[in-house]
């Protein structure tokens, strides 16, 4: 059994905001005083003191540097939640390594996201790349083919667009919960599929952002998201 090393209350390296920096940053960030009082859930007047006091907890420092970025909320939000699915990619590759007969049966490079990426996978862009997608456009896994000594994956974005991936281009351009889209897993041969899914896209039966109760997780691999696996 690994040991569980203390986390240290302070860093060597930790020194606290002055007050013009605490300041600086919490309006660089898009709040005031009274936005950043409401979100606390204290008053403008506790938040001034705590910015005077240069020898503050450190804890009001980490809040402020974590606060979301209110002039570009689309992408702060997309940016945290690919810190989340890293985590949780992360956390699942610890477990999966720690299984008894893990060791020698790692995959094969271009195989690395077999049983992650699934028929039905709901994918985010964590990068945009050309016209195809933007960043937070999500989409859904149609189709698998293995083409040399990797496995691919066709998939089909929110603007009706569709594109084939490499598992490196996986790494690069996409991330993924392991949710799983409640039709995609279900559209005909692999000949049939590209045509299926495209009217299922045109007659808006797709689901791309599904509500909490009617989330299909990865049976496999639930609430295990995909980046960058080895």
């Amino acid at each position: 059994m690994q040991s569980v090393l203390p986390i240290p209350a302070k860093a060597p390296n930790d020194v606290r905001l002055t007050r013009a920096e605490f300041k600086a940053l919490a309006r660089d960030k898009g709040w005031r005083f009274t936005t950043l009082a409401q979100r606390w859930g204290v008053t403008p007047a506790w938040i001034s003191m705590v910015c005077r006091d240069e020898q503050r907890d450190l804890r009001y420092d980490d809040a402020l540097l974590g606060l979301p970025d209110l002039r570009d909320a689309l992408r702060d939000q997309t940016r945290r939640r690919r810190r989340i699915e890293q985590a949780m990619a992360h956390e699942g590759a610890r477990q999966t390594q720690a299984e008894p007969g893990a060791a020698g049966k790692r995959r094969p490079a271009g195989y690395r996201y077999r049983g992650y990426m699934t028929l039905g996978s709901i994918v985010t862009v964590s990068a945009a790349f050309g016209s195809l997608a933007d960043e937070g456009e999500r989409g859904i896994v149609f189709q698998i083919t293995v083409r040399g000594k990797e496995e691919c994956y066709r998939v089909l974005f929110e603007d009706g667009i569709h594109d084939w991936f490499t598992p490196q281009m996986v790494d690069d351009y996409l991330v993924t919960s392991g949710l799983l889209s409640p039709i995609a897993g279900d559209t005909g041969q692999d000949a049939e599929r590209l045509a299926s899914m495209q009217q299922a896209w045109q007659a808006g039966q797709l689901v791309f952002r599904p509500e909490p109760a009617a989330m299909t997780m990865n049976a496999g691999n639930p609430l295990v998201p995909i980046t960058r696996l080895a």
